[in-house]
Parts: structure tokens; sequence; C-alpha cells
């Protein structure tokens, strides 16, 4: 891919205005969505039905119980009795920092086109937990959406798992490493991978020990791996660029099917709000969009977005208060 970001970006604005999803309230208009609106507490939100659920309580060695939750934003039509996709994202932050509300911008956009947009908390590795806890954190939460699925409005058998950078690496391993193990309740649909870390044996590795090999999802890509399309920026300074195409060339070996897309001059989570560009952050949710309308996730055409200053000078979002419902 040898063009550059902002002309990529303005081709997807271009297919983007030309309707709007059911569920977007300015579906008549097609009205331009800033990011901001996205990104902090707006009336466009406020119109999203949005709760938390627990998936996991993890006893403590002070006697108390930590609750690990999945934020999940619904459609403005959603009922528990849809069977509707899941857009489940898992942060990054090298497995030991991140928060699951760097992605509800992106919950926000894809419940308006229709999904079920979720977000994952799991255990960081500090302390006592390990990177390994957070593996088998994101495997109980894609195990609980399946469990809950008719509770949650979601069809169990399309659930897309977005994850980037460690996130990425955390996603990934769900579609190789869980799939190994044969636990399949874990197994995502399709994958999203943002800028991931796929191969343990570099130094990535390190702060897995004796593990690294174990969980290392290049190692791991098996026939039957889900649909995978990996985004990374050819100038990433943080996760070189090589861990994206080694997975896609082992992806393509094995005969899974698989996308990548190199994007010219964009740097580590350049798709993550508040970190990087708004014309990264759009081009991120419309290629995203655009591979799950290729799977049959979604239908229509994608949501117009367009970026804000106000989003690069705040610097901070401001978001909604999800433990406001149950």
């Amino acid at each position: 891919m040898g063009i550059p970001l902002r002309i990529l970006l303005a081709s997807a604005l271009v297919f983007s205005v030309a309707a709007a999803a059911d569920d977007h309230p300015a579906s008549s208009s097609s009205r331009p969505i800033a990011l901001a609106e996205l990104w902090e507490d707006t009336s466009l939100t406020h119109a999203l039905p949005h709760c938390f659920r627990i998936y996991r309580r993890i006893p403590l060695d002070s006697g108390l119980t930590q609750q690990l939750r999945l934020y999940v934003v619904n459609p403005r039509t959603w009922k528990p009795s849809d069977r509707r996709p899941a857009v489940v994202f898992i942060h990054g932050g090298g497995w030991s920092q991140g928060d699951p509300d760097q992605w509800f911008p992106q919950c926000r956009y894809f419940a308006l086109r229709g999904a079920v947009g979720v977000s994952v908390q799991y255990r960081l590795a500090t302390g006592t937990n390990t990177p390994a806890s957070c593996l088998s954190d994101c495997e109980a939460a894609i195990a609980y959406l399946r469990r809950y699925a008719h509770e949650l409005g979601v069809d169990p058998k399309r659930i897309a798992v977005v994850g980037e950078s460690a996130g990425g690496h955390l996603a990934a391993a769900l579609g190789t490493v869980s799939v190994e193990a044969g636990r399949s309740e874990s197994v995502p649909d399709a994958l999203v991978l943002l800028n991931p870390i796929t191969d343990l044996t570099t130094t990535w590795g390190q702060c897995w020990g004796n593990s690294a090999q174990k969980f290392s999802p290049l190692q791991h890509i098996c026939k039957g791996s889900p649909p995978t399309l990996l985004i990374h920026g050819q100038a990433d300074s943080v996760v070189d660029i090589f861990h994206a195409r080694a997975f896609h060339q082992r992806m393509l070996e094995l005969r899974n099917q698989c996308r990548l897309i190199e994007v010219p001059g964009a740097d580590h989570a350049f798709a993550v709000f508040g970190f990087g560009p708004p014309d990264g952050n759009i081009l991120a949710i419309f290629e995203i969009d655009r591979y799950l309308c290729h799977l049959g996730y979604l239908a229509g055409a994608q949501l117009p977005l367009i970026p804000t200053r106000a989003q690069d000078e705040s610097g901070g979002r401001k978001a909604l208060d999800l433990s406001l419902d149950r």
C-alpha cells in the first residue's frame, strides 16, 4: 500500500456519506458525526443504551473479590431477543496498563451501526498477576458472551474481537492458542488485530518468561483459525510491522482467511482515540467496518465521520458513567 493516509481516509469518506445505518439517529439526513460526539458525553451517546456485566469474580488475598466487567453499548432499537453481531474490544498497554474506556468511542460507533459494542476489562499484569491472567480473563469474557447471548441480544456465532497492541496479542491468542487448547467457547468468530504483538519469541516475550512460546500466537496458528484482518502502521516505532507480516504469511500458508493492511506513515496506536491522529482513528474504524461488512456481520454504508480540532486540543475524554446501569 503506497497511498498516503489522508488520501485513503478521503476515499473512505466518499463511500461513507451515501447512507447511514438504521440505528443512527440522524439517518434521515446522514449528518456527519464529529469524533468528539463518540468521545464525549453527548446527546448522541446518551441515545445508546449502555450497561456493564460482571463476567468474572477473582478472589483476592485480602479476602475481597475483584469483579471484572464487560462494558456494553447497545443500539437504540436493541432488545434482549435480538441476535446481533458483537464487536468486542481488548485494549493494549503492554499487558500491565490501559483501560477499557479507550474503546468506548468505537463501541458507540458500532452500536450506531446496529451491533452490540463491548469493551473488556481484564486483570493487568501487575503484582501477583501474570500476562497469562490477561488471556485467561479474555477467554472467560468471550465464553460469557456466548453463554448469555440470549440475554445480551448477541448472535453467539458472530462475535468479532478487535485487539490493539498487547490487546492485539490477546485477541490473536484467542484465535490460535485457545483453538489449539480446545477451548472453543472462547474462540472468536472473527479477529481484527491492530498493530498486534504476535511473536513472543522476540523481545516482547521477556515478561512472559518460560511461557513465551506457549502463549505466542504466531507459533500456534492452525488450520481453522478465525478469519482475520491485520492493520499495522509502516512507521510503528513500538511493535515492528514484522509481527503483522509474519502472522499474515503463516495464516495464508495454512489457507486461513486473512487480510493485511499496511498504513504508510502511521505510528503505533494510530487507531486509539487520544493517542493517534483523528484521521488514523477514522481510518481504523472504516477498515474494521468494511471487513465486518465483508464477513456479513454488518450491512449498508459506513457512518460519515469527521475529525475535530477539539479532540486534538483537549487531549482528554469524558466517558459515560457506565456504572449507573446494570
